[in-house]
């Protein structure tokens, strides 16, 4: 039978959310040793934020330094000219040199976010596999190889492979050996259709040689099945491609600043243009691609992903004339042949068009006819190596859901800006009730990469005992940053509405279990505070099959859109030790978080508490086996004073009717939750942070001990 999956209670570290009470229990805060980051940044709002780079050379390609905020003015096409509410400029050679940021203290901590704080933008070269001849792409990964020779030191690199999905060969690293290895293992078979009236092995062709070039009917019925189906396959092709350009755009947005698309490729037509000499209705089996286009790279741009495409065919004669493109030569018609090269020039020019919209939408630069793509690329990415971020809040614009064009001026003459060319006003708010959150969830776990609008980090930590035949097998802490997260006000409180799920991937990765679950909930202010501060936890059992590899846990932000996840071994080897407990404050952290000595033996585990005063009366709060109980003659009124002065006490005091720190200097904040865990592994959680005591987990309370924590409760809000 399969092991159950749980999760158990969502909790802020700190300060838990306030008004409603979980099912399970909270875990205990994890030592400051093994604790995930959490990724800084402000708290999202309902208004949508666009950021444009820009990059300024003169009239030499050397950029611009020096501008400041007054020298650029923003347009919005129909809106008139922006506010610019946010101003900085980016300069990678002057910065320090770039480094991978430690994101954990060890292998059972895994995060969505690879590095921080750089100076040079992250770079990906992707080799397009699915839209490549192989020949070409051995050309392409000869020049990949030529620019990793020319690329800054220490700057991070990715590479990727695309195929019929997306691979990561290797993810960003600044170690030279890994990355030429990385693009050693490149190159893979290429599935591309050719068009069937250039191929001589096409049915209709060969139907052709057959009746002596004479265009029966049957044979213009089959030119136009293969039409039909041609444009089918173009199309499929055109959606892959897309779907792995929003895929590394999800990847890529949760970090700040520039990043560079190195996009090695053919690319694929704008557009099938309809033929009439082929098949018996001209406009059949024509397409155009443009909306698709458009909204991948669009995806890029809101992610501040700059695509350098860069075409992997450089500067070749026409196939027609190579032995190895086989032309089909009708007859003695000379006009076949001009036909066929005019096709291949048009699907070259159309492919490159595609290239070029990518470029021009989100600020990058095209590599094209050219044989020295090295050193093309290494020129393209020496102009984004200094840019300006330009960011605003758009006014007086109608949220249609159309493409806005964008103007970004300078009042300095000689100078030359090169910025994304606009964005989709889409109401996400909108977008967002259009689409079920399981569904949007469902895409984050079917997605090839994790997304990283929402920083997440999950630590796997040993389960309490030695699983049994039904108990679960495998625990993770999961950790979600409060960048990414929308809190709109409502009344004296905040909002928080999201989704949470795991997906359990079968062996061969061809589909996944999925088990999603509301997390939303109301937030105090203290609450709020907290989760700016400290982000949210929560602790998940699971019970993965024998054979299954990998977990991934997704979360989503309702009102946004936006999503975060992180993939995890569904069978952890290794395993963060979960807090020990002080005698005198269940809650606290071991001497390393405190600051202490790391080396320092931890602390005894306790289960219960013991209370006594020198007349001989005494008490017990006990949780050792199946409830948390008050047992004992000495009153409640003394034990919860002695517990809150030791838990509390300590470090606040009352003043105003609010706890505030004893250190006049300190932001902290209290810590009104407390998590009893009892031996055989069921825990209770006691919240203390709304306006009455609230009880949850899988330990029950005993009835004696409640007005012992009602007591506590007044003691923690100066009553």
């Amino acid at each position: 039978m399969r092991a159950t999956k749980s999760f158990l209670a969502l909790v802020f570290v700190g300060l838990a959310l306030a008004g409603r009470a979980s099912t399970l229990p909270r875990p205990q805060k994890p030592p400051a040793s093994q604790e995930p980051p959490v990724s800084s940044g402000a708290i999202k709002t309902q208004s949508r934020l666009v950021t444009v780079d820009v990059v300024v050379t003169d009239s030499h390609g050397q950029a611009v330094r020096g501008l400041t905020q007054d020298d650029f003015q923003l347009f919005e096409e129909h809106a008139g000219q922006q506010k610019i509410e946010k101003f900085r400029f980016v300069d990678a050679v002057s910065g320090r040199p770039a480094a991978l940021a430690a994101t954990s203290s060890g292998a059972h901590v895994y995060t969505n976010q690879t590095f921080d704080k750089l100076t040079v933008p992250p770079s990906i070269l992707l080799l397009d596999a699915l839209n490549t001849e192989l020949r070409n792409q051995a050309e392409a990964r000869h020049h990949m190889l030529m620019l990793l020779k020319t690329l800054p030191a220490a700057t991070p690199v990715a590479v990727f492979v695309l195929g019929r999905t997306l691979h990561v060969v290797q993810d960003f690293t600044t170690d030279p050996a890994l990355l030429r290895a990385a693009v050693d293992r490149t190159l893979r078979s290429p599935d591309i259709e050719q068009n069937p009236q250039d191929d001589p092995n096409s049915p209709s062709n060969l139907a052709l040689d057959q009746n002596g070039d004479q265009e029966t009917a049957e044979v213009q019925a089959l030119e136009q099945f293969e039409k039909v189906e041609y444009e089918g396959q173009m199309t499929i092709r055109v959606d892959e491609t897309a779907d792995a350009m929003v895929g590394i755009a999800k990847y890529l947005g949760g970090y700040p600043g520039r990043k560079n698309l190195l996009w090695f490729s053919s690319a694929f037509p704008s557009w099938i243009e309809p033929t009439s000499d082929f098949g018996t209705n001209a406009f059949s089996g024509s397409a155009t691609y443009t909306d698709k286009i458009r909204a991948a790279y669009e995806s890029l741009a809101d992610a501040q992903v700059a695509v350098y495409p860069v075409d992997a065919r450089g500067l070749e004669a026409s196939q027609v004339f190579s032995s190895a493109g086989n032309p089909r030569i009708r007859g003695n018609n000379p006009g076949s042949i001009g036909g066929q090269i005019n096709r291949e020039n048009g699907a070259r020019f159309n492919s490159q068009a595609t290239m070029e919209q990518f470029a021009e939408g989100t600020g990058g630069k095209t590599c094209v006819n050219t044989n020295d793509l090295s050193g093309c690329v290494a020129s393209a990415l020496n102009d984004s190596s200094a840019y300006y971020e330009l960011a605003y809040y758009p006014e007086n614009v109608r949220w249609d859901g159309l493409f806005h064009k964008i103007t970004v001026k300078s009042n300095q003459h000689g100078i030359k800006l090169r910025y994304r060319t606009g964005y989709i006003a889409t109401d996400l708010a909108a977008l967002s009730r259009g689409q079920t959150p399981e569904k949007l969830l469902q895409e984050s776990c079917t997605a090839p990469l994790p997304s990283t609008s929402i920083p997440l980090s999950a630590v796997a930590v040993q389960p309490p005992q030695a699983p049994a035949k039904d108990a679960a097998q495998v625990r993770y802490m999961v950790t979600i940053s409060p960048a990414g997260l929308s809190l709109p006000a409502s009344g004296t409180s905040r909002d928080l509405h999201l989704r949470m799920a795991v997906c359990e991937y079968d062996p061969k990765e061809g589909s996944f279990a999925f088990y999603p679950r509301d997390i939303s909930q109301s937030v105090s202010d203290a609450g709020y505070q907290s989760l700016r501060a400290n982000g949210l936890r929560n602790i998940f059992d699971y019970g993965p099959k024998p054979e299954s590899r990998r977990l991934r846990f997704a979360v989503l932000d309702v009102p946004s859109g936006a999503t975060g996840s992180v993939d995890v071994p569904a069978h952890p080897r290794e395993f963060a030790s979960m807090p020990t407990s002080s005698p005198s404050n269940p809650s606290a952290p071991s001497p390393a978080a405190a600051g202490g000595d790391a080396s320092a033996p931890p602390r005894q585990v306790v289960r219960s508490l013991s209370f006594k005063i020198s007349s001989g009366k005494a008490s017990k709060l006990d949780w050792r086996t199946d409830k948390l109980s008050y047992e004992g003659d000495l009153g409640v009124e003394l034990a919860a004073s002695a517990f809150f002065q030791k838990t509390i006490g300590g470090s606040f005091h009352c003043q105003g009717g609010a706890l505030l720190p004893n250190d006049a200097s300190s932001n902290a904040v209290p810590d009104l939750i407390f998590v009893f865990e009892s031996l055989t592994g069921p825990a209770a959680q006691v919240d203390m942070t709304g306006s009455e005591t609230t009880y949850s987990g899988s330990l029950p309370i005993d009835p004696t001990a409640k007005p012992f924590f009602d007591q506590v409760w007044k003691l923690c809000h100066c009553q």
